[in-house]
Parts: C-alpha cells; structure tokens; sequence
C-alpha cells in the first residue's frame, strides 16, 4: 500500500521522487467533533463548501484549542474532521505539481479512524475541497490526495460522519490504516513518505462527560540558523 500511495501520487501529480528530505520536522495527526442537526453534505446546507460550516474543512485562524469535544443529541449527525498539525510552515512549500519547495504542508494523509464508547452509525467520509479520496473502505482505511495544491495545517482533507440515537459518551481515535498494514502515513510537498516521523496527537470525543483534554494548536517551535538552512539543502 506504500508503494500505491507513493504511485498514486507521482503518477497523478508527474511528481519526480526527491532525494533529500526537506519538508516537516514534527508532523502529527488529530481529529476534531461538530455537531449538526441535518447532513452537513445536503446541497442547502453546503458545509463542504465551506458556506454553513467551514469549519469541518479548514480553520480560518488558529485555535487556542483543537475542537476535539462536542456534547451530544439524540439523532444528530457528528462530523469528525482530520486535522493535519506541527507542519514545518513557513516556509511553505508552493506551487503545483511536487515537489513543491523546500518547506512543509502535505498532499497524501493515510490512516484509519476507530470508534469505541456507545455504538454510533456510520454515514460516510466526504473528502475536502481540493483532495481526492484513494483506495481504501472507510472508516478503517483512509486515503485522501491533494488534487490542486499543496496543503498547510489551515486545510482539513476530509471528515467521517456518524449518526447517534443517545447522549452519552463516543470516543474517536486515529489507527492505522488496516488495508495498509496498519500503518499511518503522511506524504510531504516533496513527495516523501513522513511515517517514520509521522505522530498522532490527540482523538475526539462525542458527548457524556468531558473527560479527553483538547490539544492546542500547533505551538511555535524553538529554531536555529542552522535548522533553517538545512530546510533548503
């Protein structure tokens, strides 16, 4: 599944594999929790995009906490985004196709998402403006490619959707994806593979008590001159 991941991208974007390593440094993955009366999908409602409710794709500014708890109503619909956080930015890597400079951002997320608490029904994954979803059955494997640009932490991939019929508490979790040997991965602006690097940060949890800690947001990282230049090399 690797080796897909890497083809897809390469054969999709032209991308010419890159030597050196020269995109995130701290990567790691989280998911957050809206909440929503009707199908954020519905053509009225439009949240994909990102008229009603944009923030299931993207943040518009950087929170002081990651969304990762909702309470709950019985028959609502529970949307649970992937957050892409502690990318190497700035300098972000532009332009189109990869590789894309010498910053961070990403194009491929691969992963799976589990759910454990009270029973929940899932409705379906809904990929973001400007991705595509790659092979794999949902909820369990994941695969989402850029289809335009390069992404930074501002831009969600995608989002899995449930229905509840009760109130207490459903927990969220990113695995690894099970069509790929339960590995989590994470494909840079240059094309390269970010697993061994590559960390999970945080879960979600809708309704019951509020007992999981919100992260914040992705905290400035302490650089050096030398850190920078070997960004470029």
């Amino acid at each position: 599944m690797k080796k897909l991941l890497l083809l897809l991208a390469w054969t999709y974007f032209c991308v010419v594999p890159v030597l050196a390593h020269a995109g995130n440094i701290y990567p790691s993955l989280y998911l957050e929790i809206y909440m929503y009366d009707t199908d954020p999908d519905d053509p009225d409602v439009g949240c994909n995009l990102a008229n009603s409710c944009p923030e299931i794709c993207y943040h518009p500014t950087r929170p002081s906490q990651l969304h990762c708890y909702n309470p709950k109503i019985a028959n609502f619909i529970g949307v649970v985004p992937i957050h892409v956080d502690r990318l190497a930015t700035p300098p972000l890597a532009t332009g189109w196709p990869p590789p894309c400079g010498p910053g961070g951002g990403y194009i491929t997320v691969s992963c799976g998402v589990a759910r454990t608490g009270t029973a929940l029904t899932y409705t379906g994954l809904t990929v973001c403006p400007n991705f595509l979803q790659g092979p794999g059955t949902p909820p369990g494997a994941i695969v989402v490619t850029a289809t335009t640009q390069c992404h930074d932490w501002v831009d969600h991939p995608c989002y899995a959707k449930y229905l509840t019929t009760n109130t207490t508490a459903s927990y969220f979790t990113i695995t690894g994806n099970v069509e790929d040997g339960n590995k989590i991965n994470l494909i840079n602006c240059q094309a390269v593979s970010e697993t061994s690097i590559l960390t999970v940060g945080g879960g979600a949890q809708w309704g019951g008590t509020k007992t999981i800690i919100c992260p914040g947001g992705t905290p400035v990282e302490a650089t050096t001159w030398s850190r920078i230049k070997a960004v470029f090399r």
